[in-house]
């Protein structure tokens, strides 16, 4: 009898230590699959633009994972650049459930290249593409080998809502005028944008439309302005590059000369001052040759912080993502390799603002 007692302790132990042993916290379990997941994509090479934005550009599938016994894996498919590798700060994520393939429109892939800092200027860039499979949170999750990309992305241009800015810098004629956007959500009355003036003693108006038949706005004195047509012209002290800000339903506007450069631990100057950025009045664009080390990088104006571009906005809740596109106050723009850059800065297109390091 007591043979047989000992027995049934001896498994009702045993079987308590297993339990244990299975609910003990952050332990995993590594399940082998039968074979490596396999990635395939329908084009390897792809170049993204307006006319093929909301077309079907490639379907990228791979086999379903197989564990040896009745599982439901779900899947996540990872983008990053070669060179990133998958260690890269900005690789990409979409999680696609249970599916074993995902279908991308130009517009949704090129999405994810601009998070990846791809350039928009024509070049074609190389990206790596892998399915992460997960089970459970107790299993390690395998990656399939990765497929190869040759993608070239666009820039996206949104056409805000716009005031015209004729003046003696490009002869008065509203239709071929620099603009100014409302590109402010907290603010849709609020206009800026960045206008060059080239000609001695600047003088210029605000128009609603590209014509003198709309809105025309001049000078109501005292930082006001005015809607009577007959007002006098809105004026800044010297030739330059302003960024010009109007306010319809306040009826303000200010001026503010800029120049503009680059600073941070990848510029010749460190943080300590910035590396200037010269304007080519032709294409409207600022730029230089600048030696980089590994680091990085921010734009400023007149050698200040007041006003600063980065890109994205990493820390934010929710995240905002680096699109190619400058933000006033946003992240630093990393620099992983040493070299020598052309370094460009454009604020032409306003809400728009643009730059490339290559």
């Amino acid at each position: 009898m007591s043979h047989w007692l000992t027995r049934v302790s001896g498994l009702c132990l045993t079987a308590a230590v297993l339990l244990t042993s299975c609910e003990k916290e952050g332990d995993q379990v590594v399940m082998q699959q039968s074979g490596n997941t396999t990635v395939a994509s329908t084009a390897s090479t792809l170049v993204l633009n307006d006319g093929n934005s909301a077309s079907n550009v490639t379907t990228i599938s791979w086999a379903p994972a197989s564990y040896g016994y009745a599982a439901a894996p779900s899947y996540i498919l990872q983008f990053d650049t070669k060179a990133g590798n998958f260690t890269g700060s900005k690789m990409q994520e979409v999680n696609v459930g249970t599916a074993t393939s995902k279908t991308f429109t130009g517009a949704e892939l090129n999405t994810l290249l601009l998070q990846l800092g791809l350039p928009t200027t024509g070049t074609s860039s190389d990206v790596v593409v892998r399915v992460k499979t997960v089970l459970s949170s107790k299993v390690n999750a395998p990656f399939s080998a990765p497929v190869n990309l040759k993608v070239t992305p666009y820039k996206v241009v949104i056409n805000y809502p716009s005031l015209y800015v004729p003046g003696n810098h490009q002869g008065w004629n509203p239709a071929t005028a620099p603009t100014v956007g409302a590109f402010n959500s907290n603010n849709n009355q609020l206009y800026e944008g960045y206008v060059n003036f080239g000609t001695a003693s600047p003088e210029f108006k605000f128009t609603s439309v590209p014509a003198w038949s709309g809105t025309n706005y001049g000078n109501g004195n005292g930082g006001k302005l005015s809607t009577d047509g007959g007002a006098g012209n809105l004026t800044v002290p010297t030739t330059g590059y302003y960024l010009l800000k109007a306010d319809v339903g306040a009826l303000t506007w200010s001026a503010t000369k800029t120049t503009w450069g680059v600073i941070g631990s990848a510029t010749p100057n460190g943080w300590n001052s910035d590396t200037p950025l010269t304007f080519d009045a032709t294409t409207g664009v600022w730029s230089a040759r600048v030696a980089l080390t590994v680091g990085e990088i921010k734009f400023r104006a007149n050698n200040d912080w007041t006003i600063n571009f980065g890109d994205g906005f990493n820390g934010s809740n929710p995240k905002v993502a680096p699109d190619g596109v400058l933000d006033y106050g946003g992240d630093n723009l990393a620099i992983t390799t040493a070299g020598t850059y052309t370094i460009t800065l454009d604020l032409s297109k306003p809400g728009n603002y643009a730059y490339s390091v290559k």
